[in-house]
């Protein structure tokens, strides 16, 4: 009888160490799989939108759209680490944007934009400061945030190029 309950106390012994190394195992390859590269990024399907030629020349543009550019292009080669961990920044630079906003386009178009590209902001910054977020939503929410900044782009383009048209109008 002491046989068996040695026999039995020994097997539970060593399948309990298979499973853990099977465990740690699958732990690594998700860690792995989580990884977002620049590829993951550059095969995203978007429409995006440079800013004009017209616009970006301008000397006192806008400095904060400067550095939310140099984000957008840090999101683009996979470092998003400008939303890690960093929420009160954040929030700051995007008060600091909307606050810096030039006169000449600032609409409630551009200004609808400008929301729509916190929000996004924003959601990435959630979704990566998750225990556990998965590479599927992260990619969907860079998308969004890709998206929303492209839409920026292209009002502002819209704007400027408005008002650079020397309509007529016959009397």
């Amino acid at each position: 009888m002491k046989a068996l309950l040695y026999i039995t106390l020994i097997f539970c012994v060593f399948s309990c160490k298979e499973v853990d190394k099977t465990q740690e195992l699958e732990a690594e390859t998700e860690v792995v799989s989580l990884k977002i590269t620049k590829s993951d990024i550059a095969n995203l399907k978007y429409a995006q939108f440079l800013l004009d030629a017209k616009t970006r020349n301008s000397q006192e543009f806008w400095q904060k759209y400067g550095e939310l550019n140099t984000v957008v292009l840090k999101v683009n080669q996979a470092d998003l680490s400008f939303f890690k961990e960093n929420k009160e920044a954040l929030i700051a630079f995007i008060k600091d944007l909307k606050e810096t906003i030039p006169e000449e386009i600032n609409t409630p178009l551009i200004n609808a934009r400008l929301i729509a590209l916190e929000t996004q902001m924003l959601k990435l910054e959630g979704e990566i400061n998750l225990s556990n977020p998965e590479k599927k939503e992260v990619l969907l929410v860079v998308k969004d945030f890709l998206t929303a900044f492209s839409n920026l782009n292209l009002q502002i383009n819209k704007k400027v190029e408005k008002e650079s048209q020397n309509i007529v109008k016959p009397y």
